[in-house]
């Protein structure tokens, strides 16, 4: 009888203490292994190299150098435009002037007092980046006072700011209409390199046919300079260059382009000194009656485009 005793002693099962001192043990267990693994990073140094080998990801930049490389914000047009070249130094050859031939002067330069004298600049300060529809396609407007050319001296004398419109206004039909880029400092460049920039006094107006026939671009001088012929040019797909002179755009000389004839019969132009003017609708006949009283190398109007004059005129009476 005292055998059974024994047995069915050790058939019960384990007291409530046993059972909790087991569970305290388990817990250390566990907590000891988790503590040994976040406390040796190489563990977690080695589990990352591992699944960035497997997935093939590279490790991500830091933050400081993921912000180096973020671009800036996109400026609007008209307040800061185009990726911006380097500012030359006053006084140096402008960078990329195109490779044309040099010319000789064709005609006689004319009296200084006949130029396209300085004009003050509308806005210091700004950078620009238009494009202006005209007669002979889109075009990149370009201002004689932008930041990134505004102090560059014309002829190692001169600022473009101030006088710097003829090469300005031919930069816009050269980058636009041929096949060479052009800024107003590389056409500023060309033209005192060809005899065509007059010291305190702009550019001689051999500018405008000299260097545009030296890009392959089409240019003859306007004798009908009324507002009906000037209208039948624009209309055929001429753009007008036209030194003006004392009235709405200038108190002594200055070159503009007469860029379309509008439906209503006013039209646009492209002011190098004022990207205002050149959002404004303009009287066709003031701007003929204010054009300058000099006729030395074509001037004071140039047709620009793919054919001569008299052909526009014949085409347009034809037309009707």
């Amino acid at each position: 009888m005292k055998k059974k005793k024994d047995v069915k002693k050790r058939n019960q099962p384990p007291s409530y203490p046993a059972l909790i001192r087991g569970g305290i043990l388990i817990s250390a267990l566990i907590m000891t292994a988790s503590l040994s693994f976040y406390m040796g990073p190489s563990v977690l140094e080695k589990a990352d190299r591992l699944y960035r080998s497997m997935s093939g990801r590279t490790s991500e930049p830091a933050p400081d150098s993921f912000l180096s490389g973020a671009a800036g914000p996109i400026q609007e047009a008209g307040a800061g435009g185009p990726e911006q070249e380097p500012q030359q130094d006053q006084g140096q050859p402008g960078a990329d002037s195109p490779s044309v031939p040099y010319l000789e002067v064709s005609q006689e330069l004319g009296r200084l007092d006949d130029l396209t004298l300085d004009k003050e600049p509308e806005q210091v300060g700004a950078s620009y980046a238009v494009m202006l529809n005209t007669a002979m396609g889109p075009m990149l407007y370009y201002n004689q006072a932008d930041q990134r050319w505004g102090d560059y001296l014309y002829g190692g004398q001169d600022p473009m700011k101030k006088y710097g419109c003829g090469p300005t206004a031919v930069a816009m039909i050269i980058n636009s209409f041929s096949t060479t880029s052009a800024t107003p400092v590389s056409a500023a460049d060309w033209a005192a390199a060809n005899g065509c920039y007059a010291p305190q006094g702009g550019s001689y107006h051999n500018l405008i046919q000299d260097s545009l026939s030296a890009h392959g671009i089409q240019v003859e001088s306007v004798n009908q300079r009324t507002a009906g012929n000037a209208a039948s040019l624009l209309d055929s797909g001429h753009i007008l260059i036209a030194l003006m002179g004392k009235g709405a755009l200038t108190d002594n000389g200055h070159f503009i382009l007469i860029t379309e004839y509008l439906d209503n019969g006013n039209v646009h132009i492209a002011d190098p000194n004022s990207y205002e003017n050149s959002t404004k609708e303009w009287e066709l006949g003031q701007l003929m009656a204010e054009l300058k009283q000099s006729h030395d190398n074509g001037a004071p109007l140039w047709a620009v485009g793919p054919e001569k004059v008299g052909e526009a005129a014949e085409g347009a009476a034809d037309n009707g």
